[in-house]
């Protein structure tokens, strides 16, 4: 070989070595890069079990399916449901299985064993009978609306929504051309939708009917109406009443009777589910943030069950609630009833 080829050759390989190793600095880096955004981003873990007890199972029996401990992952913890929903299952043992995301990517699983002898009694429909719309386009545009929804939330990036003068809007354009849409036909159809909401026999044609009344109007006699869905049969229609409910309560005028709002929801916290708990409790604690009256109703009816849930519970809202509660009845007690220090959001 001669000195040039040989000269050629040299440069060539130390070229090639340098590239392999700017391309392996470069490798090592992204991954160090990777491996630390990915330890960044804490995974969800368990934090806690919630039960209040029952006679049919004990809390013992519990952890021992579960098999949890504190710091366990979303996966394991997800496995335990679906083993814990066996064994009921195979001891026909009605429940109330939910996970629950609470701060700092923790996770607390709330387990309410039904058909105690203190369960909160649903409500019956009123000659059941299947109730039909005069037109179905409204449910389509609602279709269409969950389906952008859906979408919004897959990308990360879920709008907001508000409730301006008893109508629901969103902070995405394309959500509020769908709500203009249903407006065309929300007033219309007030009282049929309020008819099928009490005697139609399908948990999804009442839960689509409930949320149409976002854009039914006429607020106080629609909510008035609303309130026994709060006792449905469904967990998914008592939501979605309490949704509607909740976020025009500032909305209702003084002669309204906001005492049946407070029977309503002191029975729904006693009701063996989580999600019944926590959204009774936001609402009872705007009741008496914003009708100071109520308060010594809201007590009478409630305080032992609200120390009894801030003692036992696992959960901070659930927590939380109680306190702020248990603060507006010392304040009471001291002739003050104007406190404005938490103001309570409305779980999902």
């Amino acid at each position: 070989m001669t000195n040039v080829h040989l000269k050629n050759h040299v440069n060539s390989t130390g070229r090639g070595v340098c590239l392999f190793i700017l391309a392996s600095v470069t490798f090592i880096c992204l991954t160090l890069n990777l491996a630390s955004n990915a330890a960044s981003v804490r995974e969800e873990t368990f934090a806690a079990l919630e039960f209040y007890g029952s006679s049919q199972i004990s809390k013992l029996e519990l952890e021992k399916v579960l098999a949890l401990r504190p710091g366990a992952s979303f996966r394991s913890v997800s496995s335990a449901i679906d083993r814990l929903n066996r064994v009921l299952k195979t001891r026909r043992l009605e429940s109330n299985v939910q996970m629950v995301r609470g701060e700092n990517n923790e996770i607390y699983l709330a387990v309410d064993i039904v058909g105690e002898d203190n369960d909160t009694p649903v409500r019956h429909l009123e000659s059941p009978h299947q109730v039909e719309f005069r037109s179905e386009m409204p449910v389509e545009l609602l279709g269409k609306l969950h389906t952008r929804l859906d979408l919004l939330d897959s990308e990360g990036r879920p709008p907001s929504d508000e409730v301006r003068d008893g109508l629901k809007f969103y902070s995405d354009e394309p959500c509020n051309q769908i709500v203009k849409d249903l407006m065309r036909f929300g007033p219309d159809m007030r009282e049929e939708l309020l008819t099928l909401i009490d005697h139609d026999p399908s948990a999804v044609r009442r839960s689509n009917a409930v949320e149409l009344l976002n854009w039914a109007g006429d607020v106080p006699d629609t909510l008035l109406r609303l309130l026994p869905a709060v006792d449905d049969i469904d967990v998914g229609v008592r939501t979605l009443a309490t949704r509607y409910i909740f976020s025009r309560l500032s909305m209702l005028p003084d002669n309204f009777p906001f005492e049946e709002i407070a029977d309503v929801y002191s029975r729904d916290l006693t009701r063996p589910s989580h999600q019944d708990r926590s959204k009774s409790l936001i609402v009872l604690l705007a009741l008496a943030r914003q009708r100071p009256n109520l308060l010594r109703q809201i007590r009478e009816q409630n305080a032992k069950r609200i120390s009894y849930l801030k003692e036992r519970s696992q959960i901070p809202t659930i927590k939380l609630a109680c306190a702020q509660l248990e603060k507006l009845f010392a304040r009471q007690d001291a002739g003050l009833v104007d406190d404005k220090g938490f103001l309570p959001i409305l779980p999902k």
